[in-house]
């Protein structure tokens, strides 16, 4: 009786969604945290921070409220890993993919350009979030700061296109069982 009420489809698709964010925050914390580009004028390095693409294309294709949830989830294990960032992800990742599913809901359609336009707009709130820490408490220069945040959304842009391709993919995944 109970089993005619469950939808094994929808189960298998956030099993297999759960996979996709769980490779996409090892590649993000375990391969791309030692891969950095120099950032020219600063004498550092800048490293790419693609999980917002995923939340975005998962919101885009789900919805707001899984985008949503599956942002906060990302934001929450981003919070953890990143240090000096107690809940900006958190926050800011839910509001990512859920906003993004509204959008796409109700704005936007579901095309590679559209998505590409949102993704980028989300790692540039993204990078734009994270300098407000190093420029309101730490006094750092907003000419500093800026050229950092452009070339961490540039380095991230182009992890937006597998993303795009696996969570559509998923989505469109006819999982029914035989």
């Amino acid at each position: 009786m109970f089993a005619d009420l469950i939808n094994l489809s929808k189960i298998r698709r956030a099993l297999l969604y759960a996979f996709c964010f769980g490779v996409a925050l090892w590649l993000q914390f375990s391969v791309f945290s030692r891969a950095g580009l120099p950032s020219p004028g600063t004498g550092g390095t800048v490293k790419p921070f693609f999980i917002p693409v995923v939340v975005v294309a998962l919101g885009l294709w789900e919805g707001g409220v899984w985008g949503g949830v599956y942002g906060l989830l990302a934001g929450l294990y981003c919070d953890m890993n990143l240090a000096g960032s107690t809940v900006l992800f958190l926050i800011l990742l839910a509001a990512v993919g859920f906003f993004s599913g509204v959008l796409a809901d109700f704005l936007i359609n579901r095309r590679f350009v559209a998505y590409l336009l949102l993704s980028a707009a989300a790692l540039l709130l993204t990078a734009l979030s994270q300098t407000v820490g190093p420029l309101l408490f730490r006094g750092a220069p907003v000419e500093a700061l800026l050229p950092v945040a452009l070339y961490q959304t540039l380095w991230s842009l182009p992890f937006s296109v597998p993303a795009y391709f696996a969570v559509r993919a998923i989505a469109h995944s006819d999982l029914e069982p035989d």
